[in-house]
Order: structure tokens, then C-alpha cells, then sequence
């Protein structure tokens, strides 16, 4: 739903209105929230918390928000041991992404490797044309859902077709024009290198408000807290973010990244070097959240172009 000239995730009551846009850029909110919470339960002593699985739909996802659950797939599920609480979320959550048909000047997708559309991790790809909107399938999960409805559906012509093919056309110009000035290609190893007096100075800035960081539909750090609550004990996975002080503070106190120059540049090395060697793509969707969301309108398109 769109308040205040913003696109909002919202969870669907039939008894209210509803009039859902699917034409605006990425939500305020990113998918993080409801895959990968910010406090969550993850077990209990003597009673352990009940798993069973939730099933959700969430429509109007845009690429750039799924590029965000393919780097979760990764982390958490691709490596031993798998997470069970992102799995059982992800098993049970159907994702159809919508067309990002009117990319902003705040959207960089293109550079990192993502299109205004969806093509694979989301389960169905949503377009919105003169007539209604085309469904397309892009997992068997999505198969399966797309025929449960079909006596719902019209078969595409090739008129819907073309009109979603142009639409997407215009949105990948526009985003070309936004974004005239292509990542370097060997950008990790420029990450890598940066001296201290670079680092310094593109954190120039920044006043540790952290809103990068909470808004980043990539970051996956978090910490495990055991808490007391009356006769029994609750584990609780809570997001951490390389920003934090206490940050990659070990036992004893000694804590590599003391610094805030070093846990500044620790983003971009995590995001633009580290996850490219391991998994060959960047760990970050060119959303532009952190930039809209930053308290001093820092654009890290800049700090790529000078790393």
C-alpha cells in the first residue's frame, strides 16, 4: 500500500480497504523483517518453542529484495548446519516479485547485477499491464500455485507480452541513466587495498546512526542472548551490525575492530569483497535504503567510484 508517497509492506485484511500498487519502487520496509526477524525466538528451556511452519504469501516484492533472500540462501541455508528457522520461513513463504517499472535516483541496481525484474529466487514474477497483470512462473513452486488458480487466469497474448517487454525496456534506460558510471571491475580488490587516509575520509560523515545497517536487506550478522524469564530461559537471536561498538569484540575484551574506520570499511569489504570471493556476486541489491535512510545522505555510489 502507498502512505505519504512511500510503498509500505502490509499484511492483508479482507474486511479493509485494499488497493495494493504494485508500480512504485522497493517498500520502506525489506523482506528481512519477515524471513530473518530482528528478535527472534529461538528456543526455550524447559519448553522448547513451538516450530511449526507459517504460511505466508508476499506479493509485490521487488528484485532488489530478492537479491537479499538469495544472499539468506546462501548463508543460511547452503552451509552446514542449515538454519532451521530461516528453512521452515522459506519453505513456507511464496514470493512474487512485482516489475520495478519507474526505477528513482536512488535505485543502483544495475551496477551490482540485478534487473528492475524479477528472474529467478522469487517464485513468481508479477507484471502490471494496461489489462491487468502477467504471472509468470519462475520456480515449481510458483507452477504449482499459478495452476491451482488457473480457472482465475487468461492465457498472455502476445500484445501483454510485448507491452511487459517494453516497460522493462524503459526501466533498464532509465536506470542506465542514473547510474552512468559502471562499478570497477576489479572493485573487491580496490576494497581490499583502500588505504586508512580513503577510509577516513568516506566516513567522513557519518554520525553512527546505524540506519544503513537496519535498513540493508543483505546484512545477515546477528547474536544469540540468553535471557530469564521467570522459571524458565529464552535464547534470543537479535540482529548485530558491523557499526555496533562491540562489534567483533571477543573474550578478554580485545576487539580487532576497536575503531570505527575499521568497522565502517568492514561494510564494504563484507558486501563488495568477502561475499564475491565466496559466493561470485555482491552482497548488496542497489536498493537504495541506506542512502535514503542514512542521517547524512551518504551514497555509497560514491565511495565505490573513489575506492
Amino acid at each position: 500500500m502507498v502512505e505519504e508517497n512511500k510503498a509500505h509492506l502490509t499484511v492483508f485484511d479482507g474486511k479493509k480497504p485494499f488497493d495494493p500498487n504494485f508500480t512504485r519502487i522497493r517498500t520502506v520496509q525489506n523482506i528481512k523483517h519477515i524471513l530473518f526477524p530482528s528478535r527472534d525466538i529461538v528456543a526455550r528451556f524447559p519448553n522448547d518453542r513451538d516450530l511449526r511452519p507459517k504460511i505466508q504469501v508476499i506479493f509485490g516484492l521487488k528484485a532488489c529484495d530478492i537479491r537479499g533472500i538469495e544472499v539468506y540462501d546462501r548463508v543460511f541455508l547452503n552451509n552446514d548446519p542449515i538454519d532451521p528457522f530461516y528453512k521452515i520461513r522459506r519453505e513456507n513463504t511464496l514470493l512474487i516479485a512485482a516489475d520495478c517499472p519507474e526505477p528513482e535516483p536512488s535505485c543502483f541496481c544495475n551496477i551490482v547485477g540485478v534487473k528492475p525484474f524479477a528472474e529467478k529466487i522469487a517464485d513468481i514474477a508479477l507484471a502490471v499491464v494496461a489489462k491487468g497483470f502477467i504471472l509468470e512462473p519462475l520456480t515449481p513452486k510458483g507452477t504449482a500455485w499459478v495452476e491451482e488458480i488457473s480457472s482465475f487466469l487468461e492465457n498472455t497474448g502476445p500484445a501483454q507480452v510485448n507491452e511487459r517487454e517494453e516497460s522493462r525496456g524503459r526501466a533498464l534506460k532509465t536506470l542506465a541513466k542514473i547510474n552512468e558510471q559502471a562499478l570497477a571491475p576489479d572493485l573487491s580488490q580496490r576494497v581490499e587495498k583502500a588505504g586508512s587516509q580513503a577510509i577516513r575520509q568516506a566516513r567522513d560523515e557519518c554520525v553512527e546512526c546505524f540506519g544503513c545497517l537496519h535498513c540493508c536487506p543483505t546484512c545477515y550478522c546477528f547474536l544469540l542472548n540468553d535471557y530469564g524469564r521467570g522459571k524458565e530461559m529464552e535464547r534470543v537471536r537479535i540482529w548485530d551490525a558491523c557499526y555496533y561498538s562491540a562489534y567483533a569484540r571477543v573474550g578478554g575484551g580485545a576487539n580487532p575492530r576497536g575503531k570505527f574506520d575499521k568497522r565502517f570499511w568492514n561494510r564494504f569489504q563484507c558486501k563488495f569483497n568477502y561475499f564475491l570471493q565466496y559466493e561470485k556476486f555482491y552482497a548488496c541489491s542497489g536498493c537504495g535504503r541506506c542512502g535514503r535512510g542514512c542521517s547524512a545522505k551518504i551514497d555509497i555510489r560514491k565511495i565505490l567510484s573513489q575506492a
